[in-house]
């Protein structure tokens, strides 16, 4: 606990105790002390809150993905990653169809950095051209969001020892509800106190566990996972900017799904498109 906080709860306690101040003032006192104990206490609690809402770690060492990418776009003037996803070929990049639908609408190319931590202007970045799925609907109207697919085909190939791989078709018809699950990207990784998302741009991994394997309104379309924990250790997930990252199987490197859900405060559920159907596989493995 901060000293100052220590500090102040320490003089609460010794203003309930005699002293030779008049009783006026030291009900005065007590009373500006205490306020002041319930401030810092607050500022404690949000702090850790801040620090824990994701409960993940950076993606570095042997365990590392570097097959997941940060997808980019132009903000403000400046590139940055605003989702993920995941090599699975030297110039196939599989992500979410809402990432890729913002610059086909502008007809503007995509770009892609491997970059453990992605810094704009500094990073190496790779030219492509996006696409998305013919049968995506994006959005939450009449049913959607279906097929929230994409990829971007890179104008030059990304040679890597290993790369992302594409599942068997039912894949997530045979997982049981519980299975522990690895989810990859370059999201926020934290919410500081006035609310903002943190986002350092690193490529961030955690552990999640799969949900509702028999409900047929999630099953259908989504692998649904667990959220993050307020408590640190307790639970992490994915969060804003994680969209089009991968769910990876224990052998980290087949792809459950894609992130499709929106998470702006981090700790709902999040759901996963399903690579593993038919009209979804046929689509990606069209490209070269």
């Amino acid at each position: 606990m901060q000293p100052f906080i220590l500090a102040a709860l320490a003089n609460v306690a010794a203003l309930r105790s005699p002293t030779s101040l008049c009783k006026g003032a030291q009900k005065s006192m007590r009373r500006a002390v205490l306020l002041l104990a319930i401030m810092a206490l607050a500022i404690l609690l949000a702090g850790g809150v801040a620090q824990a809402i994701i409960n993940g770690e950076p993606d570095k060492g042997p365990n590392a993905h570097p097959y997941v990418g940060a997808y980019v776009a132009k903000l403000e003037g400046k590139r940055h990653s605003v989702c993920s996803g995941t090599l699975i070929s030297p110039k196939v990049f599989l992500t979410a169809g809402h990432c890729t639908q913002v610059e086909i609408k502008k007809n503007r190319p995509a770009y892609v950095s491997f970059d453990p931590t992605y810094k704009p202007g500094a990073s190496k970045i790779i030219k492509g051209t996006p696409y998305i799925h013919p049968k995506a609907c994006i959005g939450f109207k009449g049913g959607c969001p279906r097929y929230d697919a994409g990829v971007v085909v890179l104008k030059e190939p990304v040679r890597m020892a290993t790369y992302g791989a594409l599942p068997k078709a039912g894949l997530v018809n045979t997982l049981k509800e519980g299975q522990s699950l690895t989810t990859v990207g370059y999201g926020a990784t934290g919410i500081e106190i006035n609310g903002n998302l943190v986002y350092p741009e690193d490529r961030y991994r955690t552990t999640v566990r799969l949900l509702n394997t028999k409900d047929p309104a999630v099953g259908r379309m989504f692998a649904k996972t667990t959220g993050v924990s307020l408590i640190k250790g307790k639970g992490g997930g994915p969060c804003k900017g994680d969209s089009g990252g991968p769910l990876f199987l224990p052998n980290q490197q087949t792809i459950v799904g894609v992130l499709s859900s929106e998470l702006r405060r981090c700790r709902e559920p999040a759901y996963y498109q399903r690579v593993d159907l038919p009209g979804i596989l046929k689509w990606v493995r069209s490209f070269p």
